[in-house]
C-alpha cells in the first residue's frame, strides 16, 4: 500500500510538476537581468517542456533539438530526448530531421532565382510551363498564385476526391509528372486569385515547374543555387534509403490515463510514425535539415546573400491571408498571440516530425526541430520568444484584445461589443500589414453566443458572413458550428452546415453521421436513414475506429422509423 501511494504521488507530482516547474520559471524572470539570465530562462523554460509539455499546453514532451538566438548570437542550442527510442540513443545538436512545409520555402528561393535569372515570370501560368497541364484551370493559375497559396487548388483532400486514400498515397512513390497528372484532375475549390487557401499541391507545381524550366532535379537544384553557396552540409533533399540512414527516428505520442501511469514510469506511448514515401513529399515537404543549417539559412535571407534586396522583400511580403512567398508574415494566430510583435515565420509536420523556423523584427530568431509530435508549435515557439526577451509569461498582457465571449451577450457588449470587436479586427489588420478577418473558432464562438440569447437571426448573419470569407470552411469548426444550430433546434441551419460539410468532404463517415444527426432531431427519418448507412458505408471502406458507433446509429433510426 506504500508503495502504491508512492506512485500516486509520483504521478501528481509530474502532473503537477509542470505548474510547479512553471512557478519557478516565473520566479527566474522576475529576477534582475544579467547577460547570463537570457540563458537560465529559456534553459529552464526548455526543461520543462521537454520532461512535462504534454501538460503545459504543447502537446507531448518537447523531443527534438531548439536553437534561438538574439541579434546574431545564440542563447540557446540543445538536444532534447532520443534519436532512436528502442535502440537507446540520444539526440545530438546536429541531428537531422525531416522538416516537412519548411520545404516550401527552400521551393520559393528557387523559384524567385530563377525569376531574377528571367528564366520565370511571376504572372505566367501553369499551362504556360506545363503544356500538358489542361488550361481550363492551368491557364488561371499564375506562379504568383502557387506562391501565395491563391490558386484555388484543394489541400490533400483533393487527393481523397479521385478515390486515393491518404492511408495509400502515404506509400505511393510518384514522379513528378506524374503527382501534376493527379493535381491536374482535381477541382478548384475557389476561383484562382480570390482567396487564401493552404495546399501543398500549390508547391508541388512548382517543384515541376523549375524542373521543366532548368532541365535540373529538385535536389540538383538545392545544391547548386542553396546549399553549396551557403556550405549547409547537412540540408538537402531526402529519399527513402537516406531518410532511412541518417535521419532521427519519426514517433507519435499519446498520453497514457491516470490509471495506466501508476503501472509504468513512462509519460505516455510512443509508436514509430507510419511510414511516408519521400517522393511524394517532393517540393513541398520532402527535405531535411539541422538547427544549425537553418540558422545559417535565415541569416542568409536577412543579408540578401542568395536573391536581390527587391526581390526579397517581395517574397516576405504579405499576400491575401498574410501569405508571401513560402513564407506567413505575421502569422495571423501568433499575432493573435502577440500583436506587439512582427516575424517572418513557418512551420512544418510529417509523420512523427515538427518544425518551426520564426524571425522576429527585434532580432530573435526561433529554431525548433522534432521528432516526435504532435507538437503545439505556436505556443512553444512564441513562448520562447518570450523568454529570450526577459518577458515573465503569466505576465504578459496584450495590449488590444478581442471582446469578451466567455461569458454572456452582456458581458460582450460592456467589454465592447460589435463596435469593439471591428476596432480590434481593423487595429491588428493595420499591425499585421495585410486585412486578418476573424478565424472560424471565431466565429463559431459568436454564433453559439448569440443562439444562447435566443439571437437566431444575428448568428445565422454572423454564419452567413463566415461563408463568405471561407468559402470551404474548416470541416471540424462547421461541424460545431452545426451542433450549436442542432442544441437551440435550428433544425435548417444546422442541415446547411452538415451538409456543406459532406459536399466538402464526401469520403467521411463523420460527416454523414452528423447529417443523420441533424435529419434525425428534424424527425426526417428516412433521410437520417439515408446519412447514417452512409456513414457506416465509408467506415467499412475506410476501417474507420467508429464503425460501431455508427452502426448504432443507424439500428436507432431503423426502430425509430418502425414506430
Amino acid at each position: 500500500m506504500n508503495i502504491l501511494i508512492a506512485k500516486i504521488q509520483q504521478i501528481l507530482t509530474r502532473r503537477l510538476g509542470g505548474i510547479l516547474s512553471l512557478l519557478m520559471f516565473f520566479i527566474l524572470l522576475t529576477l534582475p537581468f544579467t547577460a547570463s539570465s537570457f540563458t537560465q530562462n529559456i534553459n529552464a523554460l526548455m526543461e520543462l517542456y521537454s520532461q512535462e509539455g504534454q501538460h503545459n499546453r504543447i502537446e507531448s514532451p518537447f523531443n527534438g533539438v531548439m536553437l534561438v538566438a538574439k541579434d546574431n548570437k545564440i542563447l540557446l542550442k540543445k538536444a532534447y530526448g532520443f534519436y532512436d527510442k528502442e535502440n537507446n540513443i540520444p539526440l545530438v545538436e546536429d541531428a537531422k530531421f525531416l522538416i516537412g512545409s519548411v520545404t516550401k520555402q527552400f521551393t520559393a528561393m528557387l523559384v524567385m532565382q530563377q525569376v531574377e535569372r528571367g528564366n520565370i515570370d511571376l504572372e505566367m501560368t501553369v499551362s504556360d510551363y506545363l503544356p500538358y497541364f489542361p488550361k481550363e484551370n492551368g491557364a488561371k493559375i499564375t506562379i504568383h498564385r502557387l506562391l501565395s497559396h491563391t490558386s484555388g487548388l484543394p489541400h490533400y483532400e483533393g487527393l481523397r476526391r479521385l478515390g486515393i486514400k491518404s492511408s495509400e498515397f502515404r506509400k505511393m512513390s510518384v514522379t513528378p509528372n506524374s503527382y501534376v497528372k493527379l493535381i491536374a484532375q482535381m477541382e478548384l475549390i475557389n476561383e484562382p486569385g480570390t482567396e487564401f487557401y493552404y495546399s501543398s499541391q500549390n508547391y508541388i507545381l512548382l517543384g515541376a515547374i523549375l524542373e521543366q524550366v532548368t532541365g535540373k532535379s529538385f535536389a540538383q537544384l538545392l545544391d547548386i543555387y542553396i546549399t553549396k553557396p551557403l556550405a549547409l552540409k547537412n540540408t538537402g533533399y531526402a529519399d527513402n534509403k537516406y531518410h532511412q540512414q541518417h535521419i532521427a527516428k519519426g514517433y507519435q505520442f499519446k498520453q497514457i490515463g491516470f490509471f495506466s501511469e501508476l503501472f509504468s514510469s513512462e509519460k505516455g506511448e510512443y509508436k514509430l510514425a507510419k511510414y511516408r514515401d519521400l517522393s511524394n513529399a517532393y517540393t513541398t515537404g520532402g527535405m531535411y535539415s539541422t538547427v544549425d543549417d537553418l540558422y545559417t539559412w535565415s541569416k542568409a535571407l536577412k543579408s540578401h546573400k542568395l536573391l536581390s534586396k527587391p526581390l526579397t522583400d517581395k517574397m516576405f511580403s504579405p499576400n491575401i491571408g498574410g501569405y508571401g512567398y513560402g513564407w506567413y508574415i505575421n502569422h495571423e494566430t501568433m499575432i493573435r498571440f502577440n500583436p506587439s510583435i512582427q516575424l517572418i515565420s513557418h512551420g512544418g509536420s510529417l509523420d512523427g516530425y515538427s518544425s518551426n523556423l520564426a524571425m522576429y523584427g527585434d532580432g530573435t530568431t526561433v529554431i525548433y526541430l522534432a521528432n516526435v509530435t504532435p507538437v503545439g508549435n505556436i505556443r512553444l515557439t512564441m513562448n520562447m520568444h518570450l523568454a529570450a526577451n526577459n518577458v515573465a509569461i503569466d505576465e504578459f498582457k496584450r495590449d488590444i484584445k478581442l471582446p469578451n465571449v466567455n461569458g454572456d451577450l452582456d458581458d460582450f457588449h460592456a467589454d465592447g461589443g460589435l463596435a469593439g470587436l471591428k476596432a480590434y479586427y481593423q487595429e491588428i489588420s493595420r499591425r499585421a500589414g495585410y486585412k486578418v478577418n476573424m478565424n472560424q473558432w471565431g466565429y463559431q464562438e459568436f454564433i453559439k453566443l448569440h443562439l444562447s440569447e435566443n439571437k437566431l437571426a444575428i448568428a445565422e448573419q454572423f454564419y452567413q458572413e463566415m461563408l463568405c470569407l471561407y468559402t470551404t470552411p474548416n470541416k471540424g469548426w462547421l461541424n460545431k458550428i452545426g451542433y450549436d444550430f442542432l442544441e437551440y433546434q435550428a433544425y435548417q441551419q444546422a442541415i446547411d452546415s452538415f451538409e456543406l460539410n459532406v459536399k466538402n468532404h464526401q469520403y467521411s463517415a463523420s460527416a454523414y453521421d452528423s447529417l443523420g444527426d441533424a435529419y434525425r432531431e428534424s424527425g426526417q427519418l428516412n433521410l437520417a436513414k439515408n446519412s447514417f448507412s452512409e456513414a457506416v458505408s465509408l467506415a467499412k471502406s475506410n476501417n474507420d475506429s467508429n464503425l460501431s458507433y455508427y452502426e448504432k446509429q443507424l439500428s436507432g433510426v431503423l426502430r425509430l422509423r418502425q414506430k
